[in-house]
């Protein structure tokens, strides 16, 4: 428990740093380009979901954000980073991306805030969606890390589950025998003394 703590407050401290600098900065909606033809920054509030979607519906994407992190929660409580470090890894990432924007949605549904604080957009995106139609979008940390913990999971349960179940059954078979050999050597000394 404490591992998935301390991995949740590091990327909760992240988000939350990087929006305070992006909100004290001189930024504007407008894309400053930090690597040509990848990233670029910017300032923009986001009243909706990842990527806008779902715009002007602060209130029920606070709720909806605040039940996802009560069933995240409960289950990186049951995390065993000994067992599944990749799937305790990205549960907890995805928590701490929940949170992180559940902190600027309840700052904006008390009216402190405009938005979410979104300032990342990838310029190649942008480019893309130029040429084939669609609008690109501006995100920030938390939206990174909830999509990517969301995938990393995801890929951890479909293609990696039935082997760390296999390797848990060895251990568990393995640990019986020892015992079960623990117990003839006890009864064997136990006769002996007799």
């Amino acid at each position: 428990m404490g591992t998935t703590v301390l991995i949740f407050f590091i990327f909760v401290m992240l988000d939350q740093i990087t929006k305070f600098l992006t909100v004290k900065s001189s930024l504007g909606p407008q894309v400053q380009v930090v690597i040509p033809n990848f990233l670029g920054i910017s300032k923009v509030y986001n009243t909706g979901a990842a990527w806008g979607a779902f715009g002007n519906n602060t209130i029920f994407l606070t709720i909806i954000s605040f039940l996802a992190m009560i069933v995240m929660m409960y289950f990186a409580s049951k995390n065993d980073w000994k067992r599944n470090k990749v799937g305790s890894f990205a549960l907890t990432l995805a928590l701490a991306g929940c949170v992180g924007n559940l902190i600027d949605r309840f700052f904006t549904s008390i009216g402190l805030q405009q938005g979410v604080i979104d300032m990342i957009t990838w310029t190649w995106w942008d480019w893309l969606c130029e040429r084939f139609g669609g609008s690109a979008n501006v995100f920030n940390l938390a939206d990174f890390f909830l999509i990517f913990g969301v995938i990393l999971f995801i890929v951890d349960y479909i293609f990696f589950k039935d082997r760390k179940l296999k390797k848990y059954e060895i251990k568990k078979n393995k640990l019986k025998e020892e015992t079960i050999k623990e117990e003839t050597v006890k009864d064997d000394n136990i006769e002996d003394n007799q």
